[in-house]
């Protein structure tokens, strides 16, 4: 295909967490000379930073998993703008989008961001419901992407789509060029009641179940007791903060956890951590850790769904076993009283993050984009 390949990106979350700011590196590097990207995208933080960069964005607000006002509004899109490609991002985008361009002649793509063996809906019934639909779905998609290989392994063996059609491109982050502000760190620290003397455990995440923020809390409140000036910071949004809060009280931490809410940028925050903790439950890749190797701060993580393929135990980090504060605790106390394994941990992490470069990811989407037209 000679002329440039017109690309609409459809995405339901428009935070700043996981898939979005997965989006946001594509949409940033994406060479425009070979295509001509657009999001659409709900109202949010997304499309502020889209803006900055001059991505064209509508907005469509996708307020449930068959909004029919989305899939109307999509369709009307794709047959005024003709794009040659839709790519699809998550669960509810992944429905509106591919059935939005049903009756039309465009390639389509799917990202999968969430599926993993761990991954379960709190409703039986409804777990079933979505995978029925995402095999549904699959009769209108050429391309699948996978964020990893546990997402590929669980899409096959769960006969979502075909070996044939599935591509494994993992999350990219991309390096750092300048040292971070001291005046934003300070200004975080401030902002938040954080001392520079204070040991900062810190997790970066959506407040949902999968992310299992409550472990976490649990865990720490064993750790307060030996670690006096430890504080648990939290930065993130979700439904389950007001839960979270009362957690944190109930096990009499309250004054040592702060929850931040979303951040644009989370380098100042996690510039500040002592430790970075992901205690997922379910973790289709986990860009948050690279961040975190990005800035140097040593990482505990659970064994689940795509942090093995980025987190090699005693190596560039330490794995627990999911949903155990008891485990978490113990596996954080050694590593606080162990500098010299702080210290192995983080020599391993540039060499970590080269591996999942931007630049990798952007140019293996890229790929997938071409050889439709092959």
């Amino acid at each position: 295909m000679s002329k440039r390949i017109s690309v609409f990106e459809i995405i339901a979350d428009s935070s700043l967490t996981g898939a979005p700011r997965h989006l946001l590196t594509l949409m940033s590097g994406i060479d425009k000379v070979k295509f001509i990207p657009t999001v659409i995208t709900p109202a949010g933080p997304l499309v502020a930073e889209l803006k900055k960069r001059k991505i064209p964005v509508f907005q469509v607000p996708m307020k449930g998993r068959a909004d029919r006002a989305a899939i109307n509004a999509i369709f009307k899109l794709l047959k005024k703008y003709e794009p040659d490609i839709i790519h699809t991002h998550g669960q509810r985008a992944g429905l509106v989008g591919r059935l939005a361009s049903r009756s039309l002649h465009i390639k389509r793509i799917h990202t999968e961001h969430t599926y993993t063996h761990d991954f379960r809906l709190g409703n039986p019934l409804l777990h079933v419901t979505h995978l029925q639909v995402m095999k549904a779905l699959d009769r209108w998609t050429d391309k699948v992407i996978a964020v990893s290989n546990a997402v590929k392994k669980f899409l096959i063996e769960s006969k979502i789509t075909k070996p044939d059609k599935i591509t494994v491109v993992y999350n990219g982050i991309t390096p750092l060029r300048s040292k971070i502000s001291e005046k934003d760190i300070e200004e975080f620290r401030k902002k938040n009641g954080i001392q520079p003397e204070d040991f900062i455990i810190g997790t970066v995440g959506s407040l949902n179940p999968a992310k299992d923020t409550a472990t976490l809390i649990k865990a720490f409140a064993r750790i307060a007791k030996s670690v006096p000036r430890a504080k648990l910071v939290i930065v993130g949004r979700g439904h389950l903060k007001h839960f979270l809060e009362r957690l944190a009280k109930k096990q009499k931490i309250e004054d040592k956890v702060v929850f931040t809410g979303s951040l644009a940028n989370v380098l100042p925050a996690l510039s500040t951590f002592k430790i970075f903790v992901l205690p997922s439950l379910s973790e289709a890749f986990g860009i948050t850790l690279l961040e975190a190797m990005k800035v140097g701060v040593p990482i505990v993580a659970t064994r689940v769904g795509g942090i093995p393929e980025i987190i090699t135990h005693n190596h560039n980090g330490l794995l627990v076993e999911p949903k155990s504060p008891k485990k978490l605790s113990a596996t954080l106390l050694k590593l606080i009283n162990d500098k010299k394994l702080m210290r192995k941990l983080c020599s391993n992490h540039a060499k970590t993050v080269e591996k999942f470069s931007a630049e990798t990811m952007i140019r293996k989407t890229e790929d997938v984009y071409k050889s439709l037209f092959k």
